[in-house]
């Protein structure tokens, strides 16, 4: 099915739900609840518990297929564009990598999948399913189990058990179906082997530990072997990569082969920490890691080529003529409609000047950023802080780009750390389609109150439900019942 846009039955069951809300007078003994349960839950991101939005997102089936359209047209352009980049050296300059960036990129994988895992994320108007993308996500695809974790939150509010069985309501599962989508794109991999020993690997300080250990608890009750490792105690030795578990109780079991590799270390953090000068050094930490995808000796998920549709600037080079002209006539229509204005933060791309006068118009994000660091939205700032913002940006790596109107709808927030708000407000949304194996597999909702949507910038995780989700249907998500 292409995409067509179209009206939405989103707004109908939101009022359903507020309504049952309100009868309930605010519902605050289901919203202390969930409070309590998240205190006491895994929903943890960089240390702290998730906030939650207690008025969850609805989905109906209608709504499901052309999410389902959308994602299935967008990953079809990136699947273009990334294999145009392998393939063509000409065109590898419009993304203005250095070179050791693009010999990461350029290394084979073994398999034909380009982008295994993303999040594309978007500000979708719920009334009319008009929308603008944000960005999209490759490296370090996440926030699963903050889905996972808040959901559950919900399952005990009156609210919610009221309109459950009215609304046939579901969450999704987001876990099972990437674990399917990973041992599948394995099987075709050149490196495929029974019984692989499996590692989910990051830089653990920085990565979301909890997430890891309910995909390890998924990928062994498929009866694999499944360790999470941090890049710096990687080795590779006599033609193995080699890596030991970050629990303490499993690290007794020592240095292990590892044959497969589910990436969450996003690129920039393995350039950063890269150096392709080996001479006369041990090949440890990341560099291990790349050797061993250089010699082939493991199967590597996430491979560094799904960077070409990670990077920000990839929408400035999506309305390139050179680009526009291997793609079609629906495709280039979608990107124009879609795809926000983008170029480099630089005075000889745009006029500086213009950028400060209009801040309400303009958002500025590093070239190779992730989790929104770095990033600045003109409406945040006061006049003098943002010309200052522009004269510091404007030196670096950046790119400007068209700020776009957000769909806000009525939330309140549940916060095991400083209780939850007594009256509805307005919050921008922020939609994520996740896509796992070019599927479009699920769903992660955030809304904010400021010009960019972030959990540090006071961003809360908001839980999504299905309402009557027909497996029928031929999409690819899935449920899991209500407890």
């Amino acid at each position: 099915m292409s995409y067509t846009g179209g009206s939405s039955r989103l707004p109908q069951l939101l009022g359903a739900y507020l309504d049952a809300f309100r009868l309930k007078g605010g519902d605050s003994g289901g919203r202390l609840a969930a409070e309590q349960y998240l205190s006491t839950s895994t929903g943890i991101y960089h240390g702290e518990v998730i906030a939650i939005g207690f008025i969850p997102k609805i989905y109906d089936m209608t709504t499901l297929v052309e999410l389902d359209a959308i994602a299935s047209l967008t990953y079809g352009i990136l699947e273009k564009v990334t294999k145009r980049y392998l393939e063509d050296p000409l065109y590898r300059p419009f993304f203005c990598f250095p070179p050791a960036l693009e010999r990461l990129i350029c290394l084979p994988t073994g398999y034909d999948c380009l982008i295994p895992i993303m999040r594309m994320d978007l500000f979708l108007n719920e009334e009319s399913m008009d929308f603008s993308f944000c960005e999209f996500n490759t490296d370090g695809t996440s926030a699963m189990n903050e889905d996972r974790e808040g959901s559950a939150a919900l399952l005990c509010s009156p609210t919610f058990q009221e309109l459950a069985s009215d609304l046939l309501l579901e969450p999704q599962e987001l876990f099972d179906g990437w674990v399917d989508g990973f041992l599948s794109i394995y099987a075709s991999s050149e490196q495929a082997v029974e019984a692989p020993c499996l590692a989910i690997v990051d830089y653990t300080a920085s990565g979301t530990p909890h997430e890891f250990e309910e995909f390890r608890r998924r990928f062994e009750a498929r009866g694999l072997t499944c360790m999470v490792c941090d890049v710096p105690d990687l080795r590779y030795q006599d033609g193995s990569l080699m890596g030991v578990d970050v629990s303490e109780e499993r690290a007794r079991q020592g240095m292990q082969k590892i044959d497969a590799v589910y990436r969450r270390a996003v690129t920039g953090e393995v350039l950063a920490d890269l150096s392709f000068d080996e001479s006369g050094m041990e090949c440890v930490g990341v560099r291990a890691l790349v050797r061993a995808v250089e010699e082939k000796s493991i199967c590597m998920i996430g491979g560094f080529t799904t960077h070409v549709a990670h990077c920000k600037q990839l929408f400035a080079v999506l309305h390139l003529p050179e680009t526009q002209a291997f793609l079609s006539a629906e495709e280039n229509a979608f990107i124009n409609r879609h795809v926000p204005f983008t170029t480099r933060l630089d005075a000889d791309c745009i006029s500086l000047a213009e950028i400060k006068a209009d801040k309400d118009s303009w958002i500025i994000k590093p070239e190779d950023g992730y989790a929104s660091k770095g990033v600045h939205a003109g409406i945040d700032f006061t006049q003098k802080e943002w010309d200052e913002v522009i004269d510091r940006c404007s030196r670096q790596p950046y790119i400007v780009q068209s700020y776009c109107p957000q769909y806000a709808t009525p939330n309140l927030v549940a916060n095991p750390k400083q209780g939850h708000a007594k009256e509805l407000e307005a919050w921008n949304n922020l939609t994520g389609l996740y896509l796992y194996g070019g599927r479009f597999s699920g769903i992660f909702s955030r809304a904010g109150q400021k010009g960019i949507i972030v959990g540090f910038a006071g961003g809360i995780t908001v839980p999504n439900f299905f309402s009557a989700y027909d497996p029928a249907a031929g999409l690819a998500l899935r449920t899991r019942p209500v407890e």
